[in-house]
This record gives structure tokens, sequence and C-alpha cells, in this order.
């Protein structure tokens, strides 16, 4: 278990001290055992369910909760389909702040407890993600919270918190990886990622750049489709393309809100990108869980689903280290 830390804001903002719960420097080892069922020779785990709420969003909810702390906020406004807005809550709750979470009313989360125990107000909202964002960002405006919700003024925020996990990787590699294979939702980890490796690079202390591999919900996210048909330019789907399940919900989208820094990322990188059913996803989970003793969420896997699609298709790579990022299931 990682410690609890302090982080000392200046003094012309506050004499209080801002606590940090144990957030980063997580699991990273080889999947020996998945690896060899898949036929992939060095397969690496960097599993986030080490995180004080089991995913790499609390990374950046700490970094947006400080935001709002050292500048006064008392109260933070998320829409969310419930991993973001259980990691907001969270580190809203260690340092006294509200927190008020908008969900989509037809979701499934199983967070609302764990929301509430955290002295979060839970907001149940009419449409999709993308609603609920929208309205709790309005709601911000109106009553003076401060909005942690996705977008372009929260995006700096974001890559800087999920640039941590590369220099992660490559502290615990030594090298860098041919891959790391990403879920993606609004791309923001990915192109976090990305931009972690670019920064060591343009620092010397490495001598190449991975491929970013991306995975997400099939034909449920505009980074994937706009990827496979070529653009350059992420296009949105169709809210009516969109179906939310139980299993794809931490992915699907039909905006995604950081898409074109994580289209970007892949095209940079010389990228690959593919789509995972909600029955890959599930058997994969299994795999993890059942090989390795990991219990990843099933929509994070898509990353490994991607990764498996990828390599027949790229035999060059096969020999290479790769990278698969992992979160935590809560039940």
């Amino acid at each position: 278990m990682t410690e609890t830390r302090e982080h000392t804001l200046p003094a012309s903002v506050t004499q209080r001290r801002f606590l940090w719960d144990g957030v980063g420097n997580t699991v990273f080892a080889q999947a020996r055992n998945v690896g060899k069922e898949l036929g992939i020779k060095k397969l690496y785990m960097k599993f986030e369910g080490g995180n004080p709420t089991g995913t790499q969003k609390d990374r950046v909810a700490y970094e947006q909760v400080f935001d709002a702390f050292s500048r006064g906020f008392e109260a933070v406004a998320i829409g969310t389909c419930g991993n973001y807005g259980a990691a907001v809550a969270n580190a809203a709750s260690l340092n006294g702040m509200k927190t008020y979470v908008y969900i989509p009313k037809d979701y499934h989360t199983r967070r609302v407890e764990e929301l509430e125990a955290l002295n979060a107000t839970v907001v149940w909202v009419e449409g999709k993600y993308e609603d609920a964002v929208a309205r709790a960002s309005e709601d911000a405006a109106s009553h003076g919270w401060y909005d942690a919700n996705p977008g372009e003024a929260s995006a700096p925020l974001g890559v800087k918190a999920y640039s941590e996990i590369a220099r992660e990787i490559f502290r615990s590699l030594r090298r860098v990886p041919a891959t790391v294979c990403v879920p993606v939702g609004n791309g923001t980890t990915l192109a976090g990622i990305w931009a972690g490796f670019k920064e060591l690079h343009a620092q010397g202390r490495t001598q190449g750049l991975p491929m970013m591999v991306a995975g997400s919900s099939y034909r449920g996210n505009p980074i994937i489709s706009s990827f496979k048909a070529g653009r350059t330019l992420v296009e949105d789907l169709k809210p009516e393309e969109i179906h939310e399940t139980a299993v794809n919900e931490p992915l699907v989208n039909y905006h995604s809100f950081d898409g074109q820094l994580a289209l970007d990322a892949l095209h940079e990188s010389n990228g690959f990108a593919e789509y995972a059913s909600d029955r890959n996803l599930i058997a994969y989970a299994r795999l993890v869980r059942e090989r390795e003793g990991l219990n990843p969420l099933p929509a994070s896997t898509s990353g490994l689903r991607a990764l498996v699609k990828m390599l027949p298709l790229r035999p060059q790579a096969a020999e290479g280290d790769h990278v698969v990022i992992l979160t935590g299931r809560r039940s």
C-alpha cells in the first residue's frame, strides 16, 4: 500500500496542506502466463488498479482537485459514467471539498454507494455521457463550482497527469517498449502517455518512441473509427449509433473530448487502433484474472485485444516489449 503524502501550497494561497492518497507508482509486471496463452513473448501489464479508486483516473482527479483547492473552490462538478466521478469524489473528500457527480440516468454504474459514502451528491441526467458532462459544466458555472469536466480547458492537466505513466513504465522496464496498449474513451490517457514518452525522448533519455495502440468498444468510439477510416481529424459518431452496456460504458461515446490529441498520437507513433466486443472484453478480463491473479475492469482489456489483432498485421513488432494498461474492477 502506498502512503498518503502532503503537497504544500504556496503561502500566498493558504497554509493548508493538500493530501494525495497513494496515487501512481502502480504495479508493473511481466504477464508470462497471459503472454504464453496469447502467443506474445514479452507482454507486460501496468495495473492501475493500485490507485485509490482502482483506475488511472485517480491521477487526473488529484490534479484537478488540487487545482480547484489552490484556487479556493469549495465544490467540484463532474460528468461521468462512474469511475472518474469516484476518483474526483475521493480526492475532494480527502481535502474537505464537496463533489457533484452527474451520471446518465440509464447507465449501469456500480459506484453510487461509494460516491455517497464520499459525501458526493449524485445527479441523474437524461441522455448520454456527453449530456451529463454538459449539465455538470452548466451547473458548475451557475453555482460557482470548479468544472472538472473534460475538454479544451482541462486537457493540459489530463495530459500532464497521464504522462507520468510513461515515466513509470520507463523506470520499470529500463527501455522504451515496442508498443503501449491503452483503452480509450475520451483519449486523454493515450495522449498523456505519448506526451510522456516524447518528453523523455526530447530530454535525450531514450533512444526511441513506442507505437501507441488504442482499443475501445465495438463501433462505439470516434477515435477508433476516425483512425480506421484514415482520417487526420476526429469525426464524431451519431448519438443514435451508440449503444451502452454494463461492459462498454467506460469506453463508449459519440464525442471524445480529447480525441484529436489521441488521434494525433496514433498517427505520430505509426500506431494501431481496433475495436473489441463485450464478449472479447469479458473473456480477456477472465484470462488476466485466472492466469495472472489481477482483477481488471473488462473495458480496460480493450488495449490488449487491439494488440492481439495488431501483431499478425505487423509481425516486425512481435519480438519487442508490449505494455498493456489495465485498470481495476470495483463491484
